[in-house]
């Protein structure tokens, strides 16, 4: 008789839509959140290819006219052997002020597609993959290079 007064207040507070406490705690689902993977992506606009002493010259002096005169030398300063080291060449930010070195893969850009475009323009997303003498290294999904127009390029548009 118990049993059948216990199961019929059951039904009715299933029937009413009231829980009823049991002692075991409710478990619920948790969504997983992709914060990691954003955090980890990176989009450039108009950003610069220069060498890393003149990112750094920029970062420190506030003053960007040095990304636009940085000669493309500057990126083998301090490498002994061209022919077996890469060039430090970073992308430099503007907007946010941070440079970031690019990893070069034949899935992605080239070494001699940064140097040809050196002094110009980089648009992209990419994902910070590490660090490199802590600076992040983005793997570029998406680019298209800009070049630095040559000298003399407006003569005769004026």
């Amino acid at each position: 008789m118990l049993k059948h007064i216990f199961a019929s207040i059951l039904s009715l507070a299933f029937v009413i839509g009231v829980s009823v406490n049991t002692g075991i705690p409710q478990a619920y689902a948790q969504e997983e959140t992709a914060d990691d993977e954003e955090d980890n992506e990176v989009e450039f606009t108009s950003a610069v290819i220069t060498a890393i002493s003149c990112a750094k010259e920029a970062e420190e002096s506030g003053e960007f006219d040095v990304l636009a005169s940085c000669p493309p030398h500057k990126a083998f300063e301090g490498i002994k052997d061209i022919y077996d080291n890469p060039p430090e060449i970073v992308v430099f930010d503007v907007t946010e002020g941070e440079y970031f070195y690019i990893k070069p893969s034949k899935d992605s850009v080239y070494w001699s597609d940064l140097l040809e475009g050196f002094g110009g323009s980089i648009d992209g997303t990419g994902t910070i993959i590490g660090e490199k003498n802590g600076i992040p290294v983005v793997k570029l999904e998406e680019f298209e290079i800009t070049p630095k127009p040559k000298p003399g390029f407006f003569k005769g548009c004026l």
